[in-house]
């Protein structure tokens, strides 16, 4: 597969890279994995994400979340990255959550505007908030909640430690990486962080380079080996 040099990327270059695959899973969710991260590794500037895009990558953040059922989001990549409650014809919007503080952002979560999504065992919610729970000694049960979302699109957006996690327990089906042409230096953590994930590698599909020299990268979920007849 050839990574094709482009101008800024156009509308049909946005939507060729981000097309659904027609064959995906059904039985559960079907969950793309979102990052950004610097030339020299990190994901944050100053703590946010945010600040490392441009045009392009906004474009295809963009087109990604017009094709999602589901966005699925670590509570402090949502407080650090200042979350707004879905409005008609948007995403619903899942926050994994270690305890059901919403203090960080209470607007997300206003009138049913977001989802909790806490473990059995975390505590009470707030009354007015719709809260889903999965898991238990304090951590959510993602296999659980991904089961609960069959043959919708979720589009998982980090943290970094949240997005670790879902790829470690063999959950995240796509991965879309856009590489910024920038050093930032710091003590920021990879785009996917902590646990240790199986090291096979991954099929690229597509990969754009606009002329800012930001890299789309598309990466497959590797399939299991069928093993040959002895």
């Amino acid at each position: 597969m050839r990574i094709t040099e482009v101008g800024p990327l156009s509308a049909d270059d946005v939507a060729e890279h981000v097309a659904l695959p027609p064959d995906r899973p059904t039985g559960r969710g079907f969950v793309r994995l979102n990052m950004i991260a610097s030339a020299d590794g990190g994901s944050a500037v100053s703590g946010r994400s945010g600040k490392l895009g441009n045009r392009d990558d906004h474009a295809v953040f963009a087109a990604l979340r017009a094709q999602a059922d589901v966005v699925l989001v670590g509570m402090s990549t949502a407080v650090s990255e200042q979350y707004q409650a879905p409005g008609p014809g948007d995403p619903a919007v899942y926050v994994v959550a270690p305890t059901p503080d919403i203090s960080g952002d209470p607007e997300l979560f206003a009138s049913g505007g977001a989802t909790l999504v806490l473990a059995e065992d975390s505590g009470v919610a707030p009354a007015d908030v719709l809260t889903l729970r999965a898991g238990t000694g304090g951590r959510v049960d993602l296999a659980h909640v991904v089961e609960q979302l069959p043959g919708r699109v979720v589009m998982m957006e980090g943290g970094p430690r949240l997005a670790g996690v879902m790829v470690a327990l063999g959950l995240v089906d796509e991965f879309f990486l856009t590489l910024a042409p920038r050093l930032v230096g710091g003590d920021s953590a990879r785009v996917v962080h902590g646990l240790d994930a199986d090291p096979t590698p991954w099929a690229l599909r597509h990969g754009l380079v606009d002329d800012d020299g930001f890299v789309f990268l598309r990466y497959a979920k590797p399939q299991p080996q069928t093993p040959e007849p002895a």
